[in-house]
């Protein structure tokens, strides 16, 4: 009897969070990047973030996925602390639809919910009905395992000695607390906990005061996820992923304070224990982000005093360009020289982490020239944009040409960002195949870059100060730079001749000062461009 009953709860709590997660991955795939930008760009404040992100988390049916997601775009710069905080709010709250459904017993809609979304999936032609039929395939699978769920735990009734341990978490909510927590961080499904409480309720295992402090437990356990999500992320990302914890914690303890209030007040509410329980979730979640939202900013500075340091902000998106002074294009094409100076900042700062990867390859590192090569794209097509907005205005045979000279420098900044991308992953590449380079190699790669740094960097502030004779100039660098690059590839060949350098070792040498010279090629190019040229590549 206990191995069929193990059994069937072990089957039917993996068919719940494969339900779940199928249901889940369909509806993001529906949604697709949309979702991503109505979080990116709706949360402006703090209230607007927890409505975004209940209706998110409530289309989704995952808070996990939308809190990691939130890691992410904090990690990416996309949003900061506080937006993060609102969006986390409200996620909580939407991740409560999936207990409201179970509380409905629209459970007997498992099976013909399991046919029709594999009819559409098995049949549809189009991506959008497959995704569809994988969300309604999910739906159905979700509740065939609350059904299993249900039908193992039924027997246990007959467990005088298990149901009177359960019932002690009324007497004792902390260890219902701890159960529910550390339950849900092994599955990292708080709704797959709620789904089983209901279950055990529904057959009489658990009575409410006994279920609410596992309900409350699994609000911290959910927390792990986003916690896993944010080990390696920036500084802000792991705050985000604390705020969640935090947050999810301190509402537990108010609720925790005012348990047996809380609990009187929701079996007012319904007659059916099931229903009982799902009214207790949501309405905690609403409280508590209400009592929040007000309270962001000094959550925000808190969770930056527990988490100290100094975190690098990248704006991603364009901070010069303005579309109200497109009637006046010279000013228009000087803002957007200023925002194509800040890229080629950008794109240098990648050079210097890529180049860091060679000497001391970390995570670190990758993320900073992700992050700056992510940026980099986001500026290249929005500055590309405006300067098309800017080209459709009546211009003057001179703000012609300093426009189409200001497109072809935006190509060329993006393309020295690809270069100093392809820099890292080749110290990466070094890293991994250990193949160290002789000290000789680095000394030609030192030498190198110490001569494209210095004509890449003196190149931005020539063109930002529209300064020719310094263009000119720099541009000189450029035949030193070929012949630095000639001299290293003799030297590499003889090397790989005396085996004093490895194939492998050889092959990232060689991929490196040809991504060097090319940087090279491109900062001449901006040269020409500040000298009012275009460029020869």
């Amino acid at each position: 009897m206990t191995a069929e009953i193990l059994m069937g709860l072990i089957g039917g709590l993996g068919l719940f969070i494969y339900g779940i997660q199928l249901m889940s991955d369909g509806l993001q795939k529906i949604a697709g990047d949309r979702m991503r930008k109505v979080l990116e760009a709706l949360t402006t404040k703090p209230w607007r973030g927890a409505l975004v992100g209940a209706g998110v988390t409530a289309l989704i049916q995952s808070s996990s996925a939308t809190t990691v997601m939130l890691v992410g775009f904090v990690n990416a710069g996309l949003m900061n602390l506080q937006q993060a905080i609102g969006v986390i709010m409200g996620a909580n709250i939407g991740t409560t639809v999936t207990a409201q459904m179970i509380a409905f017993h629209i459970d007997k809609y498992a099976l013909p919910a399991i046919g029709i979304g594999f009819a559409i999936t098995f049949i549809g032609k189009r991506k959008l009905h497959k995704f569809f039929g994988q969300a309604v395939l999910g739906f159905g699978i979700l509740f065939l395992g609350l059904m299993f769920m249900k039908g193992a735990v039924g027997p246990l009734r007959e467990n005088a000695a298990l149901t009177d341990f359960i019932f002690t978490f009324g007497d004792k909510p902390l260890l219902g607390v701890f159960a529910g927590m550390l339950f849900t961080a092994i599955i990292q499904s708080s709704s797959a906990t709620v789904g089983l409480v209901i279950a055990s309720a529904s057959q009489g295992i658990l009575n409410i005061h006994s279920a609410i402090p596992i309900v409350l437990g699994a609000e911290i356990g959910t927390c792990i996820t986003a916690m896993i999500a944010g080990i390696g992320t920036s500084l802000g990302a792991r705050r985000s992923a604390l705020a969640h914890l935090m947050f999810n914690i301190l509402g537990t303890i108010l609720f925790l304070s005012i348990l047996p209030i809380f609990i009187k007040t929701v079996t007012f509410t319904s007659p059916n224990i099931a229903r009982q329980i799902a009214v207790a979730q949501t309405s905690l979640n609403v409280t508590c982000t209400l009592i929040g939202l007000p309270l962001v900013g000094l959550f925000a500075k808190t969770v930056s005093w527990l988490i100290p340091g100094e975190e690098v902000l990248i704006e991603r998106g364009p901070i010069y360009l303005d579309t109200h002074i497109m009637s006046t294009p010279s000013i228009a094409l000087g803002q957007a020289t200023k925002e194509i100076t800040r890229m080629a900042n950008l794109a240098a700062e990648m050079l210097d982490y890529g180049i860091e990867m060679f000497a001391k390859p970390n995570s670190h590192l990758k993320k900073q020239v992700e992050r700056r090569e992510d940026a980099v794209d986001n500026l290249a097509a929005e500055i590309t944009r405006y300067l098309s907005k800017v080209s459709q205005q009546s211009l003057s045979p001179e703000q012609s040409r300093r426009l189409i000279v200001l497109m072809h420098t935006v190509n060329d900044v993006e393309r020295i960002g690809d270069h100093a991308e392809n820099i890292m992953q080749l110290g990466e590449l070094k890293s991994h195949e250990r193949a160290p380079f002789s000290k000789f190699a680095h000394q030609e790669m030192e030498g190198l870059y110490s001569k494209v740094e210095s004509m890449y960097k003196n190149m931005i502030v020539a063109f930002e100060t529209d300064d020719k004779k310094l263009a000119k100039k720099c541009q000189e660098y450029e035949d030193v730079i070929d012949t630095l690059v000639r001299d290293a590839r003799i030297e590499h060949i003889r090397r790989l001749n005396t085996g004093v350098c490895s194939p492998t070792a050889g092959v990232i040498f060689l991929d490196l000062i040809n991504n060097l010279e090319r940087v090279g090629d491109l900062a001449n190019n901006l040269g020409y461009a500040t000298r009012g040229e275009m460029g020869k590549l």
